[in-house]
């Protein structure tokens, strides 16, 4: 378990590179760090004559604070950082953060310097937050790191970016949001982003973990396996919500030359994410609105929600926008109905959205349609939109009024337990009687867009939170022993020959280890072999070229199909021997491989990678022009369980053309995410394998097949399973 509370809740801290002089870092750290009133022993260490600096006493070097020291602020020139970590140790300095610039992010220099220092750090057992990084706040201690002014609150921040963090703060401070726990952790040299999650997930002053995200600093997979896992068993108490940059190709490599993150492939990333249900968010205006609906907001049961507005228009956007944040607007009850007729004028249409229509002749209309809505058991949750919050501009009695009506419905509010979410377009002034709903934890934004996305996000979460429930239940494949190892013995064949592409038939044997329902396939050296395989399967058959040196088989004319008589196969077996010589003359050929025909179906590709962040990973998409021109494809961090395979079959767009469209049949999706898991626990227990490709997998009523089976091996046999 990371235990951080050498960072979080130090008795004693120490800032190396103190400075009276607030326009200098060590200067005005060392101000804001006596201003927020640290409660544990605060030393400065400083080459400057001044005895005390904000008066804190100061000393030359740490080793001459005569007292121990748990926590080490460092913010010295670089030429200077590895002397001062091995002064950290000497003295017995549990961890250190390194504000300092100009390390890894910097170039050959930078990094020298940086493996130096993390090297001096690992000698004495000293934990580096960053380099590169704007330091930490931790609310319980009233301590800060950084030159950030910081208020407490229940939003717990690790990020990358030191811009990012006084931009969001300065945000923050606009909407009355504060932190338990802050972050800056820079270049990741040592204490990484799972070790954050970890230690605050039992955090019970944070509400909801927020992570701005440019890559996970990995040395294996193992790195990113231990973020999914940590911040799953964190999602469980407590939403977490990532923003993560660099999805497209410029922005990964923007991404990595900033923090020197290795920037993973962002499909995968994203799939991580959702896996271990980390709320992703993808525009970074959405960050604080989804942190402060989170903060203050109780969770609905289910998606269904009332839209209230006074104004027809923002009504339509509102519910136009549900639907992308997969939110339903049902039709209200006939009795919810009714009791909105006996306060809404009878030009008023009594449907969700209810428009108001003209409030401003009695604004108490605001406060009686909250309460009918709020009390409909059919809904879920409240979306409020429009122009509450500038009635008081049209007088003072409307000002007065429009108080009174915004403090009850407050309290109708709090008695619902239901989630609501405002927008006003008076937000940004923020009148009077905003300030009432935010007050009392009802979020108020700037768009329709927003409230809606948040309410979203909201109802995402608790179907998070009930899935991962139900994993628990979810049917999991297992592979016995005896075919792991007969798996491995294929693999050592491979090595042995001193090969890494696996040839069709021994992919074959591999996948049957791992129980893949197959049709009945032979090896065949020479054309009696192939005519004797022929009459043992009993029906037309495909032939196809084994060759180490001949991957794409058609390209090389190695393929042919149709076959069903002694004639067809003598002369099939020698045009393909003599095109794959005509294709590359000094290729090895092994034979053919002959298999039944496949019958139709409908065309999928199913595949696994190994993922430089996540490791053994799987993919599935429908094949042809959706998976080479719509990249329309999903993956999964293996293994996967019975839901996860279901989950990646339907999440893709084409979904629809398996279920059966127009009068076509259905494929087969139990056999679909029967297949997906086997494969997911292949890549996952066989650590040589690079990459597989089951492509074209034709889907039927009843089964499936996959024509083409590949199978290539890592360069390196790999020692490590995970």
């Amino acid at each position: 378990m990371a235990n951080l509370d050498f960072l979080f809740n130090p008795k004693s801290v120490a800032l190396i590179g103190a400075s009276a002089d607030t326009k200098k870092y060590g200067g005005w750290t060392a101000k804001n760090m006596v201003d927020h009133g640290y409660t544990g022993d605060l030393y400065f260490v400083t080459r400057s004559k001044n005895e005390y600096i904000f008066g804190v006493k100061t000393y030359p070097t740490i080793l001459d604070i005569p007292d121990p020291v748990e926590l080490a602020l460092v913010a010295v020139p670089i030429p200077y950082c590895c002397e001062t970590i091995e002064q950290c140790g000497k003295k017995g300095v549990k961890a250190a953060i390194i504000v300092t610039t100009g390390f890894g992010e910097a170039g050959e220099e930078g990094q020298e310097i940086e493996r130096q220092v993390v090297a001096m750090a690992r000698k004495y057992n000293v934990r580096l937050m960053g380099p590169n990084c704007m330091g930490h706040y931790s609310a319980d201690m009233k301590l800060t790191t950084s030159i950030i002014e910081l208020e407490p609150g229940p939003i717990s921040l690790v990020l990358q970016s030191g811009n990012l963090a006084i931009d969001l703060n300065n945000e923050s401070k606009k909407r009355n949001l504060g932190y338990s726990k802050w972050a800056t952790i820079g270049n990741q040299k040592d204490l990484r982003f799972h070790e954050f999650v970890e230690h605050i997930r039992d955090d019970e002053a944070t509400k909801v973990l927020m992570l701005y995200m440019e890559g996970l600093r990995i040395e294996s997979a193992e790195d990113g396996r231990n973020f999914m896992e940590k911040a799953k068993s964190t999602v469980v108490k407590k939403p977490v919500c990532a923003l993560k940059i660099g999805h497209s190709q410029a922005g990964a490599r923007a991404a990595a030359s900033h923090t020197g993150s290795l920037a993973a492939n962002d499909a995968v990333f994203d799939a991580a994410l959702k896996q271990c249900g980390v709320i992703r968010i993808r525009e970074s205006q959405d960050f604080l609105n989804v942190a402060e609906a989170f903060a203050n907001c109780p969770l609905p049961k289910g998606n269904r929600i009332a839209i209230m507005t006074d104004g027809g228009g923002h009504g339509v956007m509102a519910t136009d926008a549900s639907e992308q944040a997969q939110l339903e607007v049902p039709v209200l009850s006939d009795t919810t109905r009714a009791e909105l007729a006996t306060v809404l004028p009878s030009y008023c249409p009594m449907k969700n959205p209810v428009d108001l229509a003209g409030p401003e002749r009695d604004l108490w209309g605001f406060d009686h349609v909250t309460r009918m809505l709020l009390e409909d058991p059919d809904i879920d949750g409240l979306v409020i939109v429009g122009l509450l919050g500038g009635y008081a501009d049209l007088s003072e009695e409307f000002a007065e009024l429009e108080m009174a009506v915004s403090r009850s419905m407050v309290e109708r509010i709090k008695k619902s337990g239901k989630p609501v979410t405002m927008h006003s377009i008076y937000r940004n002034a923020n009148p009077d009687c905003l300030k009432i709903f935010r007050e009392n934890g009802i979020p108020v934004y700037q768009s329709v867009e927003s409230a809606v996305m948040a309410m979203g996000k909201l109802y995402q979460y608790s179907r998070i939170k009930q899935r991962l429930a139900e994993a628990k239940n979810a049917p999991q494949i297992e592979v016995p022993e005896s075919g792991a190892a007969t798996a491995r013995k294929v693999i050592e064949k491979v090595r042995a020959n001193d090969r890494t592409v696996v040839l069709e038939h021994e992919a074959r044997d591999l996948l049957a280890a791992y129980g893949f329902n197959q049709p009945l396939y032979r090896m065949a050296p020479s054309a009696d072999d192939a005519v004797a395989a022929w009459r043992e399967i009993g029906e037309p058959v495909a032939m196809k070229i084994v060759s180490p040196q001949i991957i794409h088989k058609s390209d090389a004319g190695g393929v042919k199909l149709n076959l069903d008589s002694q004639d067809d196969i003598e002369t099939a077996f020698g045009e393909i021997m003599a095109a794959a010589r005509a294709y590359d003359n000094g290729a090895e050929l092994t034979g053919v491989l002959v298999m039944p025909m496949a019958p139709a179906g409908l065309e999928c590709i199913i595949g696994g990678i190994c993922d430089d962040t996540f490791g053994p990973t799987v993919m599935f998409g429908l094949g042809g022009i959706f998976v080479e021109v719509l990249k329309d494809v999903s993956f999964r961090v293996a293994p996967i369980n019975g839901t996860e395979a279901r989950e990646m079959i339907e999440e893709i767009k084409g979904y629809p053309i398996l279920e059966g469209t127009r009068g076509q049949a259905g494929g087969d999706i139990e056999a679909l995410a029967d297949t997906l898991q086997r494969l997911s626990v292949l890549m996952a227990t066989q650590p040589d394998i690079a990459e597989i490709d089951l492509n074209p997998v034709f889907v039927h009523e009843k089964g499936i097949s996959f024509v083409d089976a590949r199978i290539i091996l890592h360069q390196q046999a790999q020692d490590n399973e995970l």
